[in-house]
């Protein structure tokens, strides 16, 4: 975990605390107001503390934006993983999830202008090597193939995910997640007929 947009790191429990604070301040905040408006001072505001403890942990509202979203790509990538490895469903049905899934949260997170994506190259390999294992196990592809199916398929999604977050037009996602998966679809079947 990169955190060198910290001031400091938060040890002890009063200090996680406080941190966990001013981000769930920070998540409200944001949930009223553009990023535009989004200050320092309305953060501290929220959290019930000064200006002067908010800075401990952040020198600037990007550095809390950019914490934001490295909590938000985590938990991407876990609830990710949960979904494909979900037994309560067809595989199918989990791909398509996890598609749905991932176009909605990955368009999302190009809603902040402020940040550099700091950990989501690691986290899009992640999600890779965990989609490589669910097409050999659900028998997609065979044990020996490599990984370019899986980094093809997490390359075109997120490619797509980017252009959606991109579109302020686009107010209803479910066409491009039914054609997106088709084209996953289309794509594992080409793949095994090689």
């Amino acid at each position: 975990m990169n955190t060198e947009y910290l001031r400091k790191k938060p040890k002890q429990m009063r200090s996680k605390l406080m941190f966990d604070s001013i981000l769930e301040a920070s998540t409200r905040v944001l949930e009223e107001v553009s990023f535009k408006k989004f200050t320092t001072n309305r953060v501290a505001e929220a959290a019930g503390i000064s200006i002067g403890s908010l800075y401990q942990y952040f020198p600037n509202k990007q550095s809390i934006l950019i914490e934001l979203e490295r909590i938000a790509i985590d938990k991407m990538t876990a609830n990710i993983e949960n979904l494909l490895f979900d037994e309560n469903h067809t595989s199918q049905d989990r791909l398509f999830k996890v598609i749905e899934y991932f176009l909605i949260t990955d368009s999302a997170l190009y809603d902040n202008p402020f940040t550099a994506n700091t950990e989501y190259s690691m986290q899009i390999n992640k999600i890779k090597e965990s989609l490589d294992f669910f097409l050999k196990s659900n028998k997609f592809i065979d044990e020996a193939s490599d990984d370019f199916l899986a980094d093809y398929i997490v390359m075109l999604i997120s490619g797509i995910g980017s252009r959606l977050g991109k579109r302020n037009d686009i107010k209803d996602l479910d066409p491009y997640i039914e054609i997106t998966f088709n084209s996953v679809m289309l794509s594992i079947n080409t793949y095994q007929d090689k």
